[in-house]
């Protein structure tokens, strides 16, 4: 038991470093329909388009490492939500709860949780999402 709680607080030591320094947390499952971007996208775009549109996904690689992450943990939702600022805040993101892609990325978090549709509002924070415009987003993700 001891080694359990030793390895859960080196994940979350390292969580913290990979927050506070930059990094981005990633979650590969090895299909490539998880991918967010293209490759189709345009040579003839701009490199800062391009550049943002990675930082999109790294921004929503990271959200949805953290929801799956919260929910092994069965953290609460002030939890789960402090977690996401930090994230947000990491990706010069002011107001996560305006971005799209943050529900996006936590309804891609939860479909790799294995949870499922009619799971999502029993789960702490997604309960009071449900009732949000929000919520087709998360579905979005979740089916996607």
């Amino acid at each position: 038991m001891p080694f359990v709680i030793i390895t859960r607080n080196l994940l979350l030591v390292f969580l913290s470093l990979s927050l506070v320094t930059g990094c981005s947390i990633s979650y590969s499952s090895g299909k490539s329909s998880d991918s967010s971007t293209s490759s189709s996208t345009s040579s003839a775009g701009s490199d800062s388009s391009k550049k943002a549109g990675t930082e999109v996904t790294n921004y929503m690689e990271d959200v949805s490492a953290m929801t799956v992450l919260c929910l092994s943990q069965k953290h609460d939702s002030a939890e789960f939500q402090r977690h996401i600022t930090e994230i947000a805040i990491n990706h010069s993101i002011t107001d996560w709860e305006k971005e799209n892609s943050t529900f996006i990325a936590m309804g891609k978090g939860l479909n790799r949780a294995g949870v499922n549709s009619e799971e999502i509002t029993s789960l702490p924070y997604f309960k009071t999402l449900s009732q949000s415009p929000k919520y087709s987003l998360l579905l979005e993700g979740l089916n996607g």
